[in-house]
């Protein structure tokens, strides 16, 4: 089941910049739905999405290091493996990100229509969202290592919210964000997988 789960997984990062090669229609569903948002931003709101984006990078660098350096304070050994697991997820999820960006080279919406206005400009290219698959990444790692609703309900709240603050700033299309979250999941999932599995051959080696 696992193996088969991973397979799925592998094929879903290699499928996902095949799907999204063709640009958004500027008269598909994405368009309409962007512009719709444009049309009823207010101040308020744009306040409120600016900072929750911007607490994207923060809040997924503050739990790997506040894990690792409560771990290192009190010699808890389970404390640092939980840094690490999320250190490692976070940069196999950022490496994968990345490699997407590359190869898919999406243009930002603003890049494709001048007349559309995005709040947060951004260098790198559009797909998937970057911040979306980090904040994924992280509540994924986090239910997975505390899988009780107290940890689930907020960490995917969170996730879900800044997803939707790229694309109320107009830093994405909807299908970014999408990809972003199957690829935080995905990325997530699999690191553990990997961790699960390196910590069954050491110990392995340790009984011979």
């Amino acid at each position: 089941m696992i193996l088969r789960t991973s397979v799925a997984i592998c094929l879903s990062f290699l499928l996902l910049p095949c799907v999204a090669a063709g640009q958004p229609s500027t008269t598909g569903w994405e368009w309409r739905y962007l512009k719709k948002i444009e049309a009823n931003r207010t101040n308020s709101a744009t306040k409120v999405y600016s900072t929750i984006s911007d607490l994207s990078d923060p809040v997924a660098l503050a739990f790997p290091i506040s894990y690792l350096a409560a771990g290192l304070i009190t010699k808890d050994s389970s404390l640092k493996n939980q840094g690490l697991s999320l250190v490692s997820s976070f940069v196999f999820n950022a490496g994968i990100t990345y490699a997407m960006k590359k190869i898919v080279n999406r243009p930002r919406p603003a890049e494709t229509d001048p007349s559309f206005t995005i709040l947060k400009p951004a260098s790198s290219r559009s797909f998937p969202s970057g911040h979306t698959s980090e904040a994924f990444s992280l509540a994924t790692t986090l239910s997975i290592r505390h899988p009780k609703w107290y940890v689930i309900i907020p960490s995917y709240t969170f996730a879900s919210l800044v997803g939707y603050s790229r694309i109320y700033l107009g830093a994405h299309y909807p299908s970014d964000v999408i990809a972003g979250a199957l690829v935080g999941t995905g990325a997530a999932w699999l690191n553990h997988q990997l961790i699960k599995y390196w910590q069954q051959h050491k110990r392995r080696s340790t009984a011979r």
